[in-house]
């Protein structure tokens, strides 16, 4: 058998024990120990041991944790007597080093003098340690870990007290198998300790779970040491048993709380990625999920006055429920709204409610968990003030909620900032849409002047046509925002909506824009590309800016509106597709025309169903609405509370003329918004164009830009004072006091 290394031991303590240790690893006769004494500390450096250990040429030192620096420092030997000290060792020392405390030392000196084979071997053993007499009794029985002396064979020869209390049902424990009466096995352990050492002849050992790996109510850590007969054979094993259960319970706690810390980051970097309720909705529900199969989530959020409870809908196409679908149900069903309410409103709760604590619930939430095993509740807090309540329950399930979902409360109060601004977000968005339908609304376009709402009617009556629809007006009048209005207005707004910008393609690549193209067409053409018209199958093409098409392309989507079919470039096969198509051009058509930049038939091929857009300064009437309308979108984008526009800002907008029509108020607004400081737009922030431009010499008498203000949405509203007053943002009835003060009337 290949000879053991050397042991290289230190030992803690100066005390006669370590006197007695020290000449057992230098006398002569213990030499197959191979050990080797290579430091002592202790803190009295007058003691015997120390005192020999330096005459000795061993290194000594007053703070064992400098032994921790030893090289190759395999084990140290607590003599000290100090459960404190032994203790600290044990939680300091590097993990490759063992620690062995004076009595098992002691031990071993008496224990290697056993020299036996079979069963001779086993009676010597005993009758050594019976010679011992009462000493080696009280110094074996006074170890407070478990010490067992086993046989080749795993029987139990000897065992200490400590493994007796601990093992009492197992009691008598000499003459069993080790493995079967310490860990209910029919076999040894393949990871087993002493197995290992019976192998090797060499020390080993290891954690082990018991009583079984499969029923681990504590952890042991279990080391082997061979005895050995002056032959040099393994007779023999010491094993030793330390309880570390307290401290795996810790490991465990301190991973699960690891663990926790890195959900709370994980949620909180995905919640910032989600621009919506659902989103976190989503996030949240996953790492539920993870954490606590089983369970369901409620959420109830209140409003942003809090004056009410906000249910999101759940997202189109959205294959489960949502916490909010379960709470929206859970207190209706149980008719607990007004009581939720004013309870979160009104009343403290503690910041967790659970199952196991139903005493010092609030009566709601027992309310709210009642037929619910186990649950917990959450208020979702933020500077004091409570903005909703989030709840996880389970029918099947029963945990510890105390200890296992407390970090629930610290992801809640880490989101709670965010919740609270999402919902006043999505609250402010829900009442723009709404104010989105209407008369002097439709499909997204603003305005209630009379040639507007002529274009709603149009819209409206040929929007399930097959027919060719040509749309013109001034740059920035809304053509695509009209087109598009058509298709979502028809019965077949679920289908394609393709849209060409014919003035941005390049001339060369314009025919393979439209129609696609074969593979090898033209150099660069690796593939086969479906056009334009071919993915608006069964849908709309919208041709923007037709005008500026080249001739020969003009000719290809003619002969594509006669005949209904078309081929790729590079083709030699017709491609037949069900595409109706709808242009717009920003140009005076009778000037392309004469000057040969739009073929004429092709002009008439579009035309089936003319619609002009008026330019904004024709209907300045809607200035007021779309003004409005913009500031509301974009207050929601830069997340401002812009209220509305004061009188005279609001007059120099509608004396405008607005050459770049829609687009161009939308700009204004847009940066108006971005500038504005305060609640409402003032003069200040509006461009110099719109200043300079409305009227010399500029007027600044308040009550006569009121009065022009208010005429000038007369003219436009046709003098209809419900119309007006709505425009005006006032009431009707102070509308009439104003037209009463300032002897207003309609002209005959």
């Amino acid at each position: 058998m290949e000879q053991a290394e050397e042991l290289n031991v230190a030992i803690a303590g100066g005390g006669p024990g370590c006197k007695a240790i020290v000449d057992m690893i230098l006398a002569e006769k213990f030499k197959k120990l191979r050990m080797k004494l290579i430091g002592v500390a202790d803190i009295n450096l007058n003691t015997e041991c120390y005192r020999y250990a330096q005459e000795k040429g061993i290194y000594t030192t007053k703070d064992y944790r400098d032994l921790y620096k030893l090289r190759n420092l395999n084990m140290i030997i607590e003599v000290t007597g100090s459960d404190k000290v032994a203790s600290e060792i044990s939680r300091t020392k590097p993990d490759h080093v063992r620690l062995m405390d004076h009595v098992a030392a002691r031990l071993f000196q008496d224990i290697f003098q056993i020299e036996e084979e079979g069963v001779a071997d086993r009676n010597r053993m005993e009758q050594a340690l019976r010679e011992e007499g009462r000493f080696l009794q009280t110094v074996f029985d006074a170890i407070q870990d478990g010490m067992t002396i086993v046989d080749c064979e795993f029987n139990i020869v000897r065992v200490n007290p400590w493994t007796e209390k601990v093992y009492a049902s197992q009691v008598p424990l000499v003459g069993k198998k080790c493995y079967k009466a310490y860990h209910k096995r029919e076999s040894p352990c393949p990871r087993c300790p002493t197995l290992r050492t019976l192998t090797t002849g060499e020390a080993h050992c290891n954690i082990v779970p018991s009583p079984s790996e499969e029923n681990p109510t504590r952890w042991i850590d279990l080391s082997a040491f061979p005895l050995k007969n002056p032959s040099g054979r393994v007779v023999g094993i010491i094993e030793h048993m330390k309880d570390i259960t307290p401290r795996k319970q810790a490991e465990k706690e301190l991973k699960r709380k690891h663990n926790e810390l890195e959900a709370i980051n994980r949620v909180l970097l995905r919640v910032t990625k989600e621009y919506n309720l659902n989103g976190m909705c989503r996030v949240l529900q996953d790492i539920m999920e993870d954490f606590y199969p089983g369970f369901h989530a409620w959420m109830f959020l209140l409003t942003p006055d809090r004056d009410g409870f906000y249910f999101p809908r759940a997202e189109k196409g959205q294959d489960r429920q949502t916490c909010y679908d379960r709470a929206e149900r859970r207190i209706r069903s149980l008719k607990l709204e007004d009581t939720l309410l004013q309870f979160l409103t009104r009343d403290k709760m503690r910041p967790t409610c659970s199952g196991t604590k139903k005493g010092d619930c609030p009566a709601i939430i027992l309310e709210l968990a009642a037929g619910f095993s186990t649950w917990m509740a959450v208020p979702i807090e933020l500077e004091g003030q409570c903005h909703g309540l989030y709840m996880l329950v389970s029918s099947s399930l029963d945990i510890e909620v105390e200890t296992d979902m407390l970090f629930v409360e610290a992801l809640i109060r880490q989101i709670s900032g965010v919740v609270r601004y999402q919902v006043s977000q999505e609250v402010r968005e829900e009442a723009f849409r709404k104010q989105l339908t209407g008369p002097d609304r439709f499909m997204g376009i603003v305005g209630r002047s009379r040639p507007i709402q002529e274009i709603y009617r149009l819209i409206q009556s040929v929007a399930d046509s097959k027919s060719t629809v040509l749309i013109t007006g001034e740059s920035g009048t809304g053509k695509e925002l009209v087109a598009r209005a058509i298709h979502g207005a028809g019965k077949h707004k679920d289908t394609p909506f393709i849209v060409a910008h014919c003035s941005s393609f390049v001339p060369t690549l314009v025919h393979s824009e439209i129609f696609g193209h074969e593979k090898g067409a033209f150099t660069g053409a690796l593939s086969k590309k479906r056009g334009r018209l071919e993915r608006a199958q069964g849908g709309i093409l919208f041709l923007d800016e037709v005008a500026d098409l080249p001739l020969e392309t003009q000719v290809l989507l003619l002969r594509f509106l006669q005949d209904k079919s078309f081929e790729r470039v590079g083709g030699e096969h017709l491609v037949e597709v069900n595409v109706r198509v709808i242009a717009a051009t920003n140009k005076d058509i009778e000037k392309e025309m004469k000057a040969g930049r739009l073929r004429e038939d092709f002009y008439y091929r579009l035309n089936v169903i003319p619609i002009k857009l008026p330019p904004l300064r024709e209907r300045s009437a809607d200035v007021p609405l779309l003004a409005n309308h913009f500031l509301r979108t974009h207050s929601l984008i830069e997340g401002k509370l812009i209220t509305g526009f004061d009188t005279e800002a609001m007059k120099l907008l509608m004396d405008y003329d607005w050459p770049g029509n829609v687009r161009e108020l939308q700009n204004t607004v847009a940066r108006s918004v971005v500038i504005a400081s305060g609640s409402r737009i003032g003069v200040d922030v509006l461009p110099d164009r719109i200043r300079s431009r409305a009227g010399t010499p500029r007027e600044f008498s308040l009550s006569k830009n009121e009065r022009n203000l208010i005429e000038s949405v007369m003219r436009g509203c046709n003098w209809n004072k419900h119309q007006a007053a709505r425009l005006l943002d006032i009431s009707r009835g102070t509308l009439y006091s104003k037209l009463k003060k300032y002897n207003m009337r309609p002209q005959r």
